[in-house]
């Protein structure tokens, strides 16, 4: 059964349910095909209006779909396991999380594919120069606040349009593979696309729509669920945690801000798993971290003003949940996501919902057996979410550096209790120095 046009769903691909593009084509593969989550056409999608040929839908297909062969293969691929023909027992010991296929292994008409879509990272890496030209013919209609706002209606839209030309625009430059000319119409509309800071700060975060509407109590790795009461503040019972400055999410590189929080039986059972981390780290040991204690990582996307200032927006792009539901033991036939004892759950910004306002609200649900092509890790690799996840956060095999899998809990992290949540907003704009003088000096060099 198809979905009709810019429904949102929570648990379609638990149900086998594709997404569906306006040709009424599916969008992503379903859950046990063998390419799981990525695209099943070539784009574009409806995303940005209605009709999935309008010029911004044409824009988001050239901005966030490509034809990539991956540098890795993950090894828990479907077709990677049938062809290792190991058994569950065989296949998860030690690291597995680190098996994949690479460099002369890989072969261009067998591992090539179609990444991307309605995702939280572009997969493009340089445009053909008919695409620039194409690109740059739609970003012409762009090039003013007057005409971005005429064509793009509504402040979320402009946010997410300007983050979608951001991203890719930051990679261009940072290759030194892409012409001026579409540098500069990319930088344009970026500038274009601006908003006051108070109009992005209005903006619903996407987390409390996502709280009313999905149920909390499931456990299963497979059905969707959230939190409650993450942006509670001091009364809720998640407890948001400062640490040491991580280059992995630095908005520099990422472009989003990063909140992580931790909850337990209480807050003050968190609160004191943070005081004991130095004290223990002094002799070489790590807290024990309860079961059932939950992790997440909150990542929001940083808008820039028309005036180039970078700012710290509560629009989620994604949220990570983790939750300790066994124990740290690395077993096959256990079924938890990293096989010893974590389970997780990744939401994604989905354009379709939020702009169309149909569904329960913005966030989609992403099975941990999704794939996609991770970039943001040093190379263009293609593998599920949970073998991605667990390089950094499995229990066991892990160097002893972080209990449980708990990277804000491990012993250079620096945690710290966080009273006051913008201060790692501001921490993001101080972090996109970078990219803000970047943007300055391209825009400052183009020609009108």
């Amino acid at each position: 059964m198809m979905l009709r046009r810019h429904a949102f769903f929570f648990c379609a691909v638990t149900a086998g349910v594709l997404a569906a593009t306006a040709a009424g084509e599916p969008e992503r593969w379903p859950a046990g095909h063998d390419y799981e989550g990525l695209p099943a056409g070539k784009g574009p999608i409806a995303v940005y209006a209605a009709d999935a040929a309008h010029p911004l839908n044409r824009l988001h297909a050239l901005l966030f779909f490509a034809t990539r062969t991956p540098t890795e293969i993950g090894a828990t691929l479907p077709a990677e396991r049938r062809r290792a023909g190991s058994d569950d027992a065989e296949f998860y010991k030690g690291k597995w999380a680190f098996l994949n296929r690479r460099g002369a292994e890989i072969a261009a008409d067998r591992d090539t594919r179609r990444f991307g879509g309605d995702v939280r990272t572009s997969p493009a890496e340089l445009w053909t120069e008919g695409e620039a030209a194409e690109a740059r013919a739609i970003l012409a209609t762009l090039a003013t606040p007057e005409a971005a706002a005429k064509l793009v209606p509504g402040p979320l839209a402009r946010l997410s349009l300007q983050w979608d030309l951001l991203q890719v625009w930051w990679r261009f430059e940072r290759s030194g593979r892409t012409d001026d000319a579409t540098l500069a119409a990319m930088a344009r509309a970026i500038r274009a696309l601006g908003q006051e800071r108070a109009v992005f700060a209005a903006l619903p975060s996407g987390i409390e729509a996502l709280e009313a509407a999905t149920r909390v109590a499931s456990r299963d790795r497979r059905e969707p669920r959230a939190t409650r009461g993450l942006l509670g503040g001091a009364d809720s019972p998640w407890v948001e945690m400062d640490r040491a400055p991580a280059a992995l999410f630095s908005a520099q590189r990422s472009l989003v801000s990063a909140r992580v929080f931790v909850k337990s039986t209480d807050r003050a059972t968190v609160e004191a798993l943070v005081a004991q981390v130095p004290l223990r780290a002094a002799a070489g040991k790590l807290v024990e971290v309860p079961r059932e204690t939950e992790t997440v990582l909150l990542l929001a996307m940083m808008g820039v003003t028309g005036g180039l200032e970078p700012v710290a927006t509560p629009v989620a792009s994604e949220l990570r949940v983790r939750m300790a539901v066994a124990a740290d033991v690395l077993d096959p036939a256990g079924d938890t996501s990293t096989r010893d004892g974590w389970n997780q759950w990744v939401w994604l910004f989905s354009r379709e919902a939020a702009l169309a306002g149909a569904g329960d609200g913005p966030l989609r649900f992403v099975r941990d057996t999704s794939q996609s092509l991770f970039l943001e890790y040093g190379s263009p690799k293609h593998t599920t979410y949970y073998a991605q996840c667990a390089l950094c956060h499995r229990a066991t095999n892990a160097g002893n550096q972080t209990p449980s899998g708990v990277n804000v809990l491990g012993l250079n992290s620096k945690p710290a209790v966080l009273a006051d949540p913008t201060k790692r907003w501001r921490d993001a704009e101080a972090q996109m120095a970078p990219v803000i003088a970047k943007l300055r000096t391209r825009l400052a060099g183009a020609k009108d």
